[in-house]
């Protein structure tokens, strides 16, 4: 379970962020994974190292600016697929294809691998802006995303959870206020409060729909922003915030909890990247 917000600048100007980016990553507290760090094949991300899948990642940024996320679809008891294919691996190809995202998500649907049900975003880099495009599994097309305020959260597109338009609307509010460059370090904080918010946002039909035989404890869990079911060691791990601004300055933000992780007393541990991808910047924004 992941949830993502997302703003695509419509208009950039300077002093502004071409796209501003906030993720929770949800998963068990026993898998292992790496903190965000740079990688042998330049993309700079979080690392699932769990046996038979590592080197996968559900959000990671490359050398050249381009920005991938992967989202799951929840769902009812029972329909899990224990030998679908590493959907972790989609966002990795992505980032170190020369391919557009388009073009990447066209070979997705021709292939013949079985996965359990994703949403995935790939992100290219343009003069003004980002082209991003959103990919479902379960109706296998994929959809240009227009410029302005997104949330993408465990459900389809169409079909959001109560938690993602709650926070979509926080999300915007957030942008109003701090969406510039010289208010960066207000905005990351802004962000990451917002996503470590655990209000429950239940009841919630389409949760319910989609929890269909899981227990109404942790179906009412999943309800919130930040997660936390101990009950099966499950949970909100880690918090990124990516932004890329007028002048492709890249910053990745991410505050996880640190490996072991200790339930009742929870280490968290900052990691921060800066780099610039080399793209054509017009001189009216210098």
């Amino acid at each position: 379970m992941c949830l993502l917000f997302l703003y695509i600048n419509p208009h950039l100007k300077k002093g502004e962020y071409k796209i501003i980016l906030v993720n929770n990553r949800d998963e068990l507290y026993s898998r292992p994974t790496k903190p965000a760090h740079l990688w042998d094949s330049k993309i700079y991300g979080g690392m699932d190292v769990e046996e038979g899948k590592e080197g996968g990642t559900w959000l990671g940024v490359s050398e050249t600016g381009k920005i991938s996320c992967l989202l799951n679809i929840f769902q009812p008891s029972g329909q899990f697929k224990k030998d679908g294919a590493s959907r972790g691996f989609l966002v990795v190809k992505y980032l170190q294809a020369e391919q557009s995202g388009a073009e990447y998500l066209e070979h997705i649907i021709k292939s013949n691998l079985v996965y359990n049900p994703f949403n995935l975003l790939t992100m290219d880099p343009g003069e003004l802006s980002y082209d991003v495009t959103y990919y479902n599994s379960e109706n296998n097309f994929y959809q240009k995303i227009q410029p302005g305020v997104h949330g993408f959260g465990n459900s389809f597109i169409n079909k959001p959870f109560r938690k993602v338009k709650k926070g979509e609307m926080k999300f915007q509010e957030i942008i109003k206020t701090y969406g510039k460059t010289e208010s960066e370090e207000q905005l990351i904080n802004e962000l990451i409060t917002m996503m470590q918010n655990s209000e429950k946002n239940f009841p919630d039909e389409q949760l319910a729909e989609q929890g269909k035989g899981q227990s109404e404890d942790f179906v009412k869990s999943l309800s919130s922003i930040f997660v936390t079911f101990p009950g099966v060691g499950y949970g909100t791990r880690t918090t990124s915030v990516i932004l890329v601004d007028h002048l492709n300055r890249v910053m990745f933000k991410e505050r996880t909890m640190k490996e072991p992780i200790n339930l009742e007393a929870p280490e968290w541990e900052l990691m921060s990247h800066h780099s610039r991808y080399e793209q054509f910047i017009l001189d009216t924004l210098l």
